[in-house]
């Protein structure tokens, strides 16, 4: 049979711009996630204050919202570096996939968006610009019968430098560590619906946060550098690091009976300094999740009622003298603890305004320091997370200014409570 030279030539040009268009699709499909549905909004501060806080809701696959985390991340010009490690990084990755499913597929949403394939040895796609910090805050969860409206309430104050990255003051065009916290609402296609504030890792950090089977949870730091032997040397290990933990919890666990097991179950390291946690959930249950100074045992301390607490381990120190010739930091810390436990005595059931009181007597006093090099810390954010209604309310600091009748005191400036509530849809 012959055949004509201009069909050959035909199908020949519609056989390559069949190929060419195929290309073009699947290159599209590939560069952005196609099932993502996004909302992204500042909801405290600005430009012109120390923080601006936004809030992002993310409903999608793992994979779209891993990705448009990390879209979120490049945005910040915050940049995922090679490591000096990679059978670390081999292992770390291949024990989330096992272990944490759900995030590996974030991860393989963050290596996409830096260009990378998930196989590459020399990146640690697990967290995005991570930065541990010494976390000084205090926590107290109420269950429902210590509350007039009988909703379990977890509210937390989160202390913080207002520095950099080392914790010294900032620098002209310089932003403090802390200026840009999210507020992430996030509805998965695998997991637990969640909402949560992170910072220091944004893939994989909670801060503290709620799921939405009415799981809340909260990480503070554990001590001062002379009380913690092992301080910084679980960094680069493989497992989960604090904020992760929590991230995991939040994904996975239902209640105070699940997280337990989960933390029990869980490899954790540490974040320079070890962090313990307060968990609790809708029906009233509470616990806090420690390790003994050398990491060789974990606690696991039911809440009785109203439990608090702050930043040292409260499983060895239970009152102020038992404390006697460490460090102040960790006097200070059980002060602050026994101030809210004295608090929490006056009565109830509590009012909400009489819940951000008390949290209010313990936040970082407004005093003015004379350091030149390290800057000042502050109560960042107070939030408080109703438990039964899934809904989080919170205040941030925006500045400060001196204030004109004491020289040695700042007028603080913050917003105003904010409320945020996780869809049942």
């Amino acid at each position: 049979m012959d055949v004509h030279p201009n069909h050959t030539a035909e199908s020949l040009k519609r056989v390559l711009l069949t190929t060419i268009l195929l290309l073009f699709v699947n290159a599209i499909g590939q560069a952005q996630p196609t099932g993502l549905y996004l909302e992204e909004s500042v909801v405290a501060g600005g430009p012109e204050y120390f923080m601006e806080a936004r809030h992002v809701v993310l409903k999608g696959s793992n994979y779209e919202i891993g990705r448009k985390i990390a879209e979120i991340a490049k945005r910040n010009n915050d940049r995922i570096k090679p490591s000096g490690d990679p059978l670390r990084n081999k292992v770390q990755r291949e024990y989330m996939e096992r272990n944490y499913p759900i995030h590996y597929e974030r991860m393989k949403g963050v290596a996409d968006a830096y260009g990378l394939k998930i196989e590459n040895n020399a990146y640690d796609f697990c967290e995005i610009d991570q930065f541990a910090g010494i976390l000084g805050c205090s926590a107290v969860f109420y269950p429902g019968g210590f509350t007039q409206n009988k909703h379990d309430v977890l509210s937390r104050n989160y202390d913080f430098t207002t520095g950099n990255i080392e914790g010294k003051r900032i620098r002209k065009n310089e932003f403090a560590i802390m200026s840009r916290p999210y507020i992430f609402e996030v509805y998965p296609d695998k997991g637990y619906p969640s909402l949560y504030i992170a910072a220091f890792d944004l893939l994989g950090g909670a801060l503290d946060g709620i799921n939405l089977e009415g799981l809340a949870v909260a990480t503070l730091a554990d001590g001062g550098p002379r009380e913690n032997p092992v301080m910084g040397q679980d960094e680069h290990t493989i497992g989960f690091h604090a904020l992760l933990s929590m991230r995991y919890l939040l994904d996975y666990c239902k209640d105070v009976t699940e997280a337990k097991e989960a933390m029990l179950y869980l490899k954790h390291y540490n974040l320079v300094i070890p962090c313990h946690f307060i968990i609790a959930d809708k029906s009233g249950q509470s616990f806090v999740f420690e390790f003994s100074r050398l990491r060789n045992t974990s606690y696991l301390i039911d809440g009785h009622g109203i439990q608090c607490i702050t930043n040292h381990l409260t499983s060895k120190y239970s009152k102020a003298e038992n404390a006697s010739g460490k460090d102040r930091n960790i006097k200070e810390s059980i002060g602050r603890l026994e101030a809210l436990r004295k608090a929490c005595r006056r009565g109830g059931p509590f009012s909400l305004n009489e819940i951000k009181s008390i949290n209010a007597e313990v936040a970082i006093p407004p005093y003015i320091s004379n350091d030149r090099v390290y800057a000042l810390g502050r109560t960042l954010w107070h939030s408080i997370y109703d438990l039964d209604e899934r809904k989080l309310s919170v205040k941030f600091y925006l500045g400060e200014k001196p204030d004109p009748k004491d020289k040695s005191k700042a007028l603080l400036r913050h917003s105003d409570y904010i409320n945020f509530q996780l869809s049942t849809n």
